[in-house]
């Protein structure tokens, strides 16, 4: 009965909650707000392929030689390491740019390409959960990537309210956490023997 139950309670977790990968971040190349870049190095021809947002991509300093834009370095995957070199832009999000011997052009490209995943998300979206304290608990530890098996030490009495926050960026954060929104005292709520009472 046991599996049975956790079976369930898993089911329900990736069903309803929007971070089924379980790890500290979505890598890049899933995140929703960033743009593919591909890049190759001048006189080796190797592909570089980056996933950066709009204002990563700004950082670079591209000059126009012919009608191509030679950036002298490349940020690394996540954005913060420079990688020194020759590179050539080859393509963004897909499209080919190899004909294209401004930066500034490449940039409103970029800007355009970041406007366009803006408006594909929505802004916010919410789901109310009414749900036995035990099921928050556990989602909490699970969203947090807290080890779940510590639930039981949480608090949290009944008819209290936990917020959870996932951004675009796969980050989670925890707003409150059994906060006692109303104007009643603790010791009224209905089978509330925990020990804030």
């Amino acid at each position: 009965q046991i599996l049975k139950d956790h079976a369930a309670v898993e089911a329900a977790f990736n069903a309803h909650m929007h971070r089924a990968v379980d790890h500290k971040k979505v890598k890049r190349k899933n995140r929703e707000d960033v743009i593919h870049f591909t890049f190759s190095a001048s006189g080796t021809g190797k592909k570089h392929e980056r996933y950066w947002t709009a204002k990563e991509f700004a950082r670079l300093d591209g000059a126009t030689e012919g009608d191509r834009v030679v950036f002298p370095f490349l940020l690394d995957d996540d954005a913060k390491k420079r990688t020194e070199g020759r590179f050539l832009m080859d393509a963004i999000a897909g499209t080919e740019f190899k004909g294209v011997g401004d930066k500034a052009a490449l940039q409103a490209v970029v800007e355009e390409k970041a406007k366009q995943l803006k408006k594909k998300v929505p802004e916010k979206q919410m789901e109310i959960f009414v749900v036995h304290q035990n099921i928050i608990r556990y989602m909490f530890m699970r969203l947090m990537q807290f080890d779940t098996t510590a639930w039981l030490n949480f608090g949290g009495g009944n008819c209290t309210m936990t917020q959870l926050r996932i951004k675009r960026t796969g980050d989670v954060s925890c707003d409150f956490f059994g906060d006692h929104g109303s104007m009643m005292p603790v010791s009224h709520y209905t089978f509330n023997k925990s020990p804030d009472v």
